[in-house]
């Protein structure tokens, strides 16, 4: 076989990839399908999954996890105004 036949076989031997429109390998558009399907199968599974629900903080834990200056500066006002000045 000469080159020039060595490359036609070789070209008749891809397949084209509809996607991307390139012309490859059986091997590597069978890869390229596989990983296209476990993709949709992704997003699928998380297009039904129910949406998470977010983490409600209640006040004190809130307030718990503030530096003391921080929290003097939040609270003092509010406790001031409790006590009347």
């Amino acid at each position: 076989m000469t080159m020039e036949d060595q490359t036609s076989a070789q070209l008749d031997n891809l397949h084209l990839d509809e996607i991307t429109g390139e012309k490859v390998s059986k091997t590597e558009l069978k890869k390229r399908q596989k990983q296209r399907e476990i993709e949709k199968k992704k997003k699928e599974k998380a297009a039904a999954a129910p949406p998470k629900a977010e983490k409600k903080v209640s006040a004190e834990e809130d307030e718990s996890n503030l530096t003391p200056n921080v929290r003097t500066e939040c609270l003092l006002p509010s406790t001031l105004a409790n006590l009347g000045f």
